[in-house]
């Protein structure tokens, strides 16, 4: 039970320094944020808002993709259905233009969350944009051995 208290208070400093970040725009703070939960997570690791939220802090407010992506991979390897990580992860391929990637994330996660989620409207036009956009940029290859003349 002490670990649970100690995590989550480590979470919420976590929580007041993304606060600090967002309300003075310092990265330093976004840092500290990100720090903060993974010492949350790392005290308990069935903590998985606190991953989760780092992630969400490297990629959303400090830029690294790859350290997100990681983290939301495992998470999602730990609970396929972590509807969370799965709408996070396909955001981050969208940002990476892998639309494969992020359509699949998004299908997944429109089969496991609920339609009342927050981000459910979101994730129905982001689906929708992304086959928008693989559609438009598949090459168009002629039928083999076409002549023009």
């Amino acid at each position: 039970m002490f670990r649970f208290w100690l995590s989550y208070a480590f979470y919420w400093w976590g929580v007041v320094h993304r606060y600090m970040g967002t309300a003075n725009n310092v990265a330093s703070e976004f840092r500290r944020a990100a720090d903060y939960f993974g010492r949350a997570y790392a005290i308990d690791p069935t903590f998985h808002r606190a991953k989760l939220d780092r992630a969400i802090m490297l990629w959303r407010e400090l830029g690294e993709l790859e350290p997100a992506l990681l983290l939301l991979d495992e998470l999602i390897a730990h609970d396929a259905a972590y509807a969370p990580a799965l709408l996070n992860r396909a955001l981050i391929y969208q940002q990476m233009w892998n639309l494969p990637a992020c359509q699949a994330d998004l299908e997944a996660y429109l089969q496991v969350g609920a339609e009342g989620d927050t981000y459910w409207d979101t994730a129905v036009r982001s689906l929708a944009r992304v086959r928008q956009m693989q559609e438009s940029a598949e090459p168009k290859v002629p039928p083999p051995f076409a002549t023009n003349h």
